[in-house]
C-alpha cells in the first residue's frame, strides 16, 4: 500500500531555532494518525510543511503522491487551530464563503448559495 504521506528528513529553521530535524513519516493511505507533543515541539510548522504552507530547508516530502499538496488540494484539508470563525455570520453564509475560498467548491452551492439543496429550499 502506498503512502499517503511521506516526509524523509525534512528540515526547517527559523533564524537560529530549528523547528523540524531531519523528521521521517510514513503515513499509509487509509491510517488515521495524531500529532502530539509540547508547545515548540514542530507539530503546527510539520503540518504546514505537509500542506505546502511554507516549505521546508532540506528533506523530501510528498501528500498522496505529489510533491507539492497543492497538486492534491482538491482531495485534503486543514483547519488549523486559529481557525477564523465570524460569530455574527450565519452558517450558510459562511460556508458558501469557505467554499468561494476552495477552487471548484462553488458547484457544491446551488444557485442561492446555499449548500443542500435546490434552489430556493433553506436547510433547518
Amino acid at each position: 500500500m502506498s503512502a499517503a504521506v511521506l516526509l524523509s528528513g525534512v528540515t526547517k529553521t527559523f533564524g537560529a531555532t530549528r523547528a523540524v530535524d531531519h523528521l521521517d513519516l510514513v503515513v499509509p493511505r487509509g491510517a488515521v494518525y495524531g500529532f502530539i507533543g509540547p508547545n515548540g515541539a514542530g507539530k503546527t510548522t510539520t503540518i504546514r510543511m505537509m500542506m505546502s504552507i511554507i516549505f521546508p530547508d532540506a528533506g523530501t516530502l510528498s501528500v498522496l503522491g505529489h510533491a507539492s499538496a497543492l497538486d492534491a488540494k482538491d482531495r485534503i484539508g486543514y483547519l488549523p487551530e486559529e481557525r477564523g470563525v465570524y460569530r455574527k455570520m450565519r452558517v450558510g453564509a459562511f460556508l458558501t464563503y469557505l467554499g468561494r475560498l476552495k477552487v471548484g467548491a462553488l458547484d457544491a452551492a446551488t444557485s442561492d448559495g446555499q449548500f443542500g439543496g435546490p434552489p430556493g429550499h433553506r436547510a433547518g
